[in-house]
């Protein structure tokens, strides 16, 4: 409602010269519930043609009761949204990532959400000239001045806007029925928009009583809530709003609001709710709909394998609902969560990665607070999607959990996400909450030696990937404690990561000796999974070597050992390998069968990386074959599925791509 003469001054700043040819920053102030993220959104979405690089959007937290978003986390996200490719982990290098890659980029509009600080802006400031980058803060950021910054401060909407709002929302008969109540009703909630909106869905949920019975309960909070010293007027004025909504709550929905208001996630759905309640999961699917027609929750949609998804409308209100909900020490609500997350994480972990799932067999009903209703995944691909869609909520967990102690949690839910950690590579989460694990399980009575050896053994592949030289002090701790433990099993899991490690470096004598050894101790135990994987390391270092016709053996020795054990993304692994090889042979017919099976193995094991990969080599065996149109358009495909996974894989392929146009 209304606005107008800000959007109009808004469009008039946004389109003036940036200093210094740099980007057009506006920095949108205001009280909490006043309107500044609605106003935002309201001009990006005015001035979309404006800018052929897009809309982005991160959101700093910077009010939330978990604390603001770390910004080495904020320029990730922007990162991702705009060069695919998992980051670096160093917050510098990120920064300079991202200046690099919107220098060069067409003008883009970076809506930067609750930010708190100065310095986390400038930090993300893109590179390059013609973007503009728009703050919404509820505190003015004058520092930011210096940077070339237009500061705008949203006062309260002015009467007659909120006048028109009641009347749309409420019905004007109403209104006019009851003319000093109205004016009450508007008088009470100052221009706030989100006071307002309380206010309607009051109103709305009970047609039948005058206006006002609403105007009592609001004096009546105003009376009786207490203010604290530092609560001003626009707070004061917040809290008597959430507080007369949430008094109009039934007993269930009260429950319910107090319970979920002391949870560290970043949304809600009704399977989270009724664990954390002891409830059904249709009572809570109710009582979510109350909070939500009562505008305490916000409805933000629906998802394939949750349903509808709610979050709070606020941090301030989310702040009111914690005070109201007064924690105590025997809480129980967090432990219910974390029952709820490990039994769902560890059910994913066995539908898509059995093998894995079964190392440890970690059973979730041996721990406390196993949900009554617990998630229930048809298929491996559900499953990961859920694991997706629910990714920043069990991580949140995690931190929550290992902060408040309940460390038997920590390590198992690490461990279960694993089919997550394979599938995004998000590096900086896969190493903070891998070492919080750790720590947990030094703290766990129940912790084993046995999962203490895996979690660090993921750690380590999450380290080799980002080029972290801990990478090989991880892996060679690993050997030392199998072979204390007498567990050649472990070793030649160790020696195996070694030697890839050693391989990935470029470093083929050291890697062949941990390679060879490891393929001795897992023959020996007949472990012949275990050898296949070996044996497709052996098999790259051999074809480096040209010794093609030795590499095909490994290669097709590798996939029928793991087609008989069942792995078939590994056994894919194996196909695609010999296709590479098939190639150099000059054996263009064979290679392009085996690359083609492989690539739809990939896809059916929903593996996007390798589907890639194999694309890429598709499209050397065109060239090798004198088909520059094939080529290219394997090579254009492959990009694409890069796109999605590897900056670096990407640029390679151009350059491929490049030599055949």
């Amino acid at each position: 409602m209304d606005r107008e003469a800000d959007l109009l001054l808004l469009h008039s700043k946004s389109s003036d010269s940036p200093p210094n040819f740099g980007s057009r920053l506006i920095v949108l102030s205001g009280q909490d519930g006043i309107g500044t993220t609605t106003l935002a959104s309201r001009l990006l979405h005015e001035l979309q043609d404006r800018f052929r690089g897009g809309s982005l959007y991160v959101d700093l937290r910077g009010h939330e009761p978990e604390g603001s978003l770390p910004i080495g986390s904020a320029l990730g996200q922007l990162l991702r949204s705009v060069r695919p490719g998992e980051p670096p982990l160093d917050t510098q290098e990120r920064a300079a990532w991202w200046r690099s890659t919107t220098a060069n980029r067409a003008p883009t509009c970076v809506l930067i959400d609750n930010a708190a600080r100065a310095a986390d802006i400038r930090a993300v400031l893109p590179g390059g000239s013609g973007h503009l980058v728009l703050v919404t803060s509820r505190h003015p950021l004058s520092e930011l001045v210096g940077e070339g910054a237009y500061l705008h401060s949203l006062g309260p909407l002015p009467p007659d806007a909120a006048h028109t709002y009641l009347a749309d929302r409420v019905g004007a008969d109403r209104l006019q029925a009851e003319p000093d109540a109205a004016e009450q009703l508007i008088r009470l909630a100052a221009g706030y928009p989100a006071a307002l909106v309380l206010t309607v869905a009051q109103v709305a949920l009970h047609p039948q009583r005058p206006l006002s019975s609403a105007v009592r309960a609001l004096i009546d909070s105003r009376r009786t809530t207490p203010r604290p010293p530092t609560l001003d007027i626009p707070g004061a004025t917040m809290t008597a709003h959430h507080d007369a909504a949430y008094a109009g709550l039934s007993p269930d929905s009260a429950h319910t609001y107090r319970h979920l208001s002391l949870l560290p996630v970043r949304d809600i759905d009704a399977s989270l709710t009724a664990a954390v309640c002891a409830t059904t999961p249709q009572a809570a699917t109710t009582a979510l709909k109350s909070l939500a027609d009562a505008r305490l929750l916000k409805d933000i949609g629906n998802q394939d394998q949750r349903g509808p998804v709610y979050r709070f409308f606020s941090a301030e209100l989310h702040q009111r609902a914690r005070h109201i909900a007064e924690p105590h020490p025997q809480d129980q609500r967090l432990p219910r969560a974390l029952g709820w997350a490990l039994t769902a994480t560890a059910t994913a972990d066995a539908l898509i990665t059995s093998s894995h799932s079964l190392t440890l067999n970690l059973n979730p009903v041996d721990l406390p607070h196993a949900p009554d209703h617990p998630v229930r995944h048809p298929d491996p691909d559900a499953a990961l999607t859920w694991l997706k869609d629910q990714a920043e909520n069990l991580l949140s967990l995690v931190r929550a959990a290992h902060r408040n102690g309940h460390h038997a949690y920590v390590w198992r839910i690490v461990y279960s996400m694993w089919p997550w950690w394979r599938s995004e590579s998000r590096h900086d989460d896969w190493i903070e909450l891998h070492s919080l694990a750790l720590e947990s399980l030094r703290h766990d009575q129940d912790g084993t030696e046995v999962a203490e050896w895996h979690l660090m053994s993921t750690l380590g592949l999450a380290l080799r990937d980002t080029g972290s030289p801990q990478a090989l002090q991880t892996f060679r701790r690993l050997r030392n404690m199998a072979r204390q433990a007498e567990d050649p099993r472990a070793e030649a899991q160790a020696l195996h990561e070694l030697g890839a490690t050693y391989l990935q470096m470029g470093h083929a004598s050291q890697a062949v000796l941990f390679l060879t050894e490891a393929r001795r101790i897992r023959k020996r135990l007949g472990y012949e999974r275990g050898v296949a994987l070996t044996d497709i390391l052996l098999g790259q270092e051999v074809l480096a070597r040209r010794h093609v016709d030795q590499a095909v053996r490994r290669f097709a020795g590798a996939r029928r050992t793991l087609l008989d054990e069942g792995d078939i993304h590994d056994a894919a692994r194996a196909l695609a390998w010999q296709g590479l090889a098939l190639i150099q042979a000059g054996d263009i017919p064979a290679a392009e069968s085996a690359l083609d099976t492989a690539r739809q193995e990939f896809i059916t094991a929903q593996a996007p990386r390798w589907a890639a990969q194999t694309l890429e080599w598709l499209g050397a065996a065109a060239e090798a074959d004198s088909r520059p149109e094939d080529a290219r358009a394997r090579y254009t495909q492959a990009i694409s599925g890069f796109q999605l996974v590897s900056t670096a894989d990407a640029d390679r392929v151009r350059i491929h791509l490049a030599r055949v146009s």
